[in-house]
């Protein structure tokens, strides 16, 4: 699944932004992409939310410093920004029209998977529940489920009772992407995302797990229930052409 790049007619791509989902496989991708863009890239800084706050007001606060920071490097010209930020449409189809975009996805279960084992490792919390399975019934679960969600429509699930809207607002933001590459097919990402930059770009991996978890067929379908949004969406980016 990948969006290929498409032919820019009407302008010269300026830089590319990159928006990396966490757990996506993207420390690769933009090591790689930094290093083509050596000159001229910024990754927008992590925990710059208001102090005060604390749970998902500071997790909301975080993000919106950070989009106002991606802003400020597409005023100054900066030709690669990277970062975990939020897809901003109107920043996108206004100051950033000249900008390329790239993400990576992965599937939701093994990303949700992966994330919970990472905060596990590098960052413990003696609130999170020691297991997987009692994770799941946490609220925190519910948002890191829906990631994508979060990152390209604005929201998570644990924000409303119906998630059509957010997967459909997701959907059109994806399908204005210049490329949206697969991580089960990390090489066909390179080779696309050195057509569209139009220079090498070294293939490495950084960052690794130090294992992958098994899942019993129950947790699994655990898994896939609190998943489905973010499934749904994964499913229709499989078939997803660039917005003209």
């Amino acid at each position: 699944m990948a969006i290929r790049p498409r032919e820019r007619t009407r302008h010269v791509m300026t830089g590319l932004i990159y928006i990396h989902v966490p757990k996506c496989g993207g420390f690769s991708f933009g090591a790689a992409l930094r290093l083509r863009f050596l000159t001229s890239q910024a990754t927008i800084r992590l925990n710059q939310g208001d102090r005060s706050l604390t749970g998902e007001a500071r997790i909301l606060s975080d993000y919106a410093a950070r989009r106002a920071e991606i802003r400020t490097h597409v005023e100054k010209g900066t030709r690669l920004i990277a970062g975990h930020v939020q897809y901003d449409p109107e920043l996108h189809l206004g100051k950033a029209r000249d900008y390329g975009f790239v993400t990576l996805l992965r599937d939701p279960v093994a990303r949700l998977v992966s994330h919970y084992h990472y905060l596990q490792r590098k960052h413990p919390d003696q609130n999170r529940p020691a297991t997987l399975d009692a994770f799941l019934e946490t609220r925190d679960a519910r948002r890191l489920a829906t990631q994508y969600l979060f990152y390209f429509a604005g929201q998570s699930q644990v924000e409303t009772h119906d998630c059509t809207p957010l997967i459909s607002r997701a959907v059109r933001a994806l399908s204005r992407f210049d490329l949206v590459g697969d991580l089960s097919d990390a090489r066909a990402c390179y080779a696309d995302l050195r057509a569209l930059t139009g220079g090498p770009l070294p293939f490495w991996h950084r960052n690794r797990a130090p294992g992958k978890p098994t899942v019993s067929s129950a947790l699994r379908h655990r898994l896939e229930q609190i998943c489905a949004p973010d499934i749904e969406l994964y499913e229709s980016c499989r078939t997803l052409r660039p917005a003209a």
